[in-house]
């Protein structure tokens, strides 16, 4: 029997770091815990990773493109129109099953800030992408980052056991931020249009500026 390809190495070793995590605790991710974890040597797991640093990090990316391939799948699977990320994040969050595999893939980001907080950069690169695209979905200013807050508290307390969260928070939750996109989506066409690009805005401001200083001169030639 041969040898597991490489990337098939490195997802069992990652997994078993999560493991570790989660049922030994963020003090007890070592390098042997995860080789015993993972029923490899350790010189096999040096191989793939040479200190703590390359593993955290490693868990951290890997939990970072699961967060950028779940937004994306949300834009996708959501009908066109203001507000579509929002609604497809809002959508695929609270319809995932949230479980233990859920809760395992979230120590990446614990044991990065217990272990050396500059490895979480990964994450806060994917959450800068995703709030910048909620920025220009179309809905009035706040209301996608109010809504993206609300499942990143709600996904928190139940990580972390901060308070219980159970089926019926969850569906009052949904149901409050629902009603907050129905009303934001229903506003009138001009707090509701589309968010421009950069360069459009830049334009779009040059050329107000311009219009404001004919008109000046026009005044003071009339006065």
């Amino acid at each position: 029997m041969g040898r597991p390809p490489q990337t098939d190495i490195i997802t069992i070793l990652l997994d078993a770091a999560e493991t570790v995590v989660v049922r030994q605790g963020i003090a007890n991710l070592t390098l042997d815990a995860v080789a015993v974890e993972a029923k490899l040597s350790k010189g096999g797991l040096l191989h793939h990773f040479p200190n703590k640093d390359c593993l955290v990090e490693a868990m951290v990316q890997r939990s970072a493109d699961g967060w950028r391939a779940c937004y994306g799948a949300a834009y996708e699977q959501s009908a066109p129109g203001p507000g579509r990320l929002t609604r497809g994040l809002l959508t695929h969050s609270f319809t995932l099953s949230w479980n233990e595999q859920l809760r395992r893939s979230s120590s990446a980001v614990f044991a990065a800030l217990a272990h050396n907080p500059s490895l979480i950069d990964p994450m806060r690169a994917a959450y800068t992408d995703l709030y910048q695209r909620i920025d220009a979905d179309g809905l009035p200013p706040g209301v996608g980052a109010a809504v993206a807050a609300a499942v990143d508290g709600l996904w928190l307390n139940w990580v972390l056991g901060l308070v219980p969260v159970d089926q019926a928070l969850v569906a009052k939750v949904r149901s409050a931020l629902e009603m907050l996109l129905v009303s934001a989506t229903q506003a009138s066409p001009k707090r509701t249009r589309a968010a421009v690009s950069p360069a459009v805005a830049a334009k779009r401001s040059r050329a107000t500026k311009v219009t404001a200083k004919t008109s000046k001169r026009k005044r003071k030639r009339g006065s």
